[in-house]
């Protein structure tokens, strides 16, 4: 099933229509849907896939030459160097038009260090002189980006397009379980993210079901996937891990985790840089007159939160065989993950529906202890300009006036702001003396699970 993505293949269309040479990178995390996308794009038109493997140049070569033989309709031949594919590559592009697909090109790149400029010579030379297009794609996303970037590379300059394919949204991955509820489909969200290989292989009725079957029990299927991603993409694992296990249990920041790790800030700091890059971690954005001396890490991709901040503290219990023993044991932790992810679904919202200068967090002395605001946003409407002050919560039961008074009270902390208006949040609705005040004042805004989820594309 086919998701999303409208903005992505219009880029793409863009580039497909426009004028030579055509070329785009099209890079993201594994098991996003890049190649997914990419093929979508090219229904309907000529088009060559090349997959490339970590092997050999030969070895690479040679796929390359089964999948040119296929295009033409010929028998093999012999390719044996990524030149001599590309020699006959430009054969084909100077007689018709077509989409060249290179998927998983940082495996040829680490494999062949020379291959680089033989690219650079196709896309300045046979390419320009046509009217066919390179994609180039890959989940190395520093590797292809250095390449990409460096003045000193050969590929430098020749992909200016760049299509950054990130997680779906929660509203396009409910469309991927039409058998759940919603309030289990975006369960199901805030667990294993926006990655849509891992939505297609469940095919469960509810959010249990799916927690039982893929995550608890001896050979879960889906267990250890936020280990083996994050193996795949970042080196060294066991410090990488211990970090990520230090953020989720509320050491999070540079100095902190450097001390508890014995390694220097600065190698510290290299290694959150670079799982920022990726999206697997990220810092919470101060608001207004928050605390910002000190820059607070977080966990942002929900799948690897999930392990680390359940699994991780229950592994004797999520490998037992008894799963809904499991389940029912692990239920309130669950819940209370879900309730902080939720909070991400909500400002996910906010960024889709309003246009927001800046969104994030505040935090800060409520004159008896520190207390927070689950989202500040600033909001820019035309020649208005307001701040949003946004409490989340989704729990099982209805949020009452007392989530109101919460908010406002702790409103009158935060500094710099004359316009001020406020939204809550609720998975579970509201009651209806809540409901009442709300609709006697411009001001307030109840937002509810089904508010949430628009017919956006």
């Amino acid at each position: 099933m086919f998701i999303g993505r409208a903005e992505e293949l219009g880029v793409l269309e863009g580039i497909w229509s426009g004028r030579s040479p055509k070329t785009c990178a099209v890079y993201g995390r594994r098991r996003v849907g890049k190649t997914t996308l990419v093929d979508q794009f090219c229904q309907g038109k000529k088009h060559i896939r090349f997959s490339f493997i970590n092997s050999t140049e030969e070895k690479n070569a040679a796929l390359m030459d089964s999948a040119i033989s296929r295009f033409k309709g010929t028998d093999s031949a012999g390719l044996t160097t990524f030149q001599q594919a590309l020699d006959a590559l430009s054969e084909i592009i100077a007689k018709e038009d077509v989409v060249l697909f290179l998927d998983e090109l940082a495996y040829l790149f680490e494999q062949a260090p020379h291959t680089p400029s033989a690219l650079q010579h196709f896309i300045d030379h046979p390419l320009k002189n046509s009217n066919s297009m390179i994609i180039i794609c890959s989940s190395a996303v520093s590797m292809i980006k250095k390449e990409l970037e460096s003045r000193d590379r050969p590929l430098y300059g020749r992909f200016i397009n760049r299509v950054h394919v990130k997680q779906l949204h929660y509203w396009q991955c409910e469309k991927m379980h039409p058998e759940m509820t919603r309030d289990d489909a975006l369960r199901t969200y805030m667990t294993i993210g926006g990655y849509p290989a891992y939505h297609e292989i469940i095919q469960n009725s509810s959010f249990e079901e799916m927690i039982i079957k893929h995550f608890l029990g001896p050979n879960a299927p889906l267990a250890e996937e936020a280990q083996n991603m994050l193996s795949l993409e970042l080196s060294p694992l066991p410090t990488i891990e211990a970090i990520l296990l230090d953020i989720s249990q509320g050491t999070t920041d540079t100095k902190r985790i450097a001390d508890k790790e014995g390694i220097s800030k600065t190698i510290c700091g290299k290694y959150l840089r670079a799982m920022e890059n990726l999206e697997i971690i990220d810092h919470l954005t101060p608001m207004a007159n928050s605390d910002k001396k000190t820059k607070i890490y977080r966990i942002r991709d929900p799948l690897i939160g999930f392990w680390h901040m359940i699994l991780y503290r229950n592994l004797d219990i999520a490998s037992s065989p008894n799963r809904k023993a499991a389940y029912d044991a692990m239920y309130e932790e669950i819940s209370t993950y879900l309730g902080h992810r939720f909070e991400d679904v909500c400002m996910d919202y906010m960024r889709r529906r309003y246009l927001c200068k800046r969104i994030g967090k505040w935090w800060g002395w409520t004159g008896e202890e520190t207390s927070d605001i689950d989202i500040v946003a600033e909001v820019v409407d035309g020649n208005e300009k307001y701040a949003v002050l946004a409490e989340c919560k989704f729990r099982n039961r209805k949020m009452s006036i007392s989530a109101l008074n919460e908010l406002e009270e702790r409103s009158k902390y935060v500094k710099g702001y004359n316009n001020v208006r406020f939204k809550l949040f609720s998975g579970s609705g509201f009651t209806e003396d809540l409901a009442e005040i709300a609709e006697s004042r411009n001001d307030l805004e109840l937002i509810s699970l089904d508010d949430m989820f628009p017919d956006w594309e």
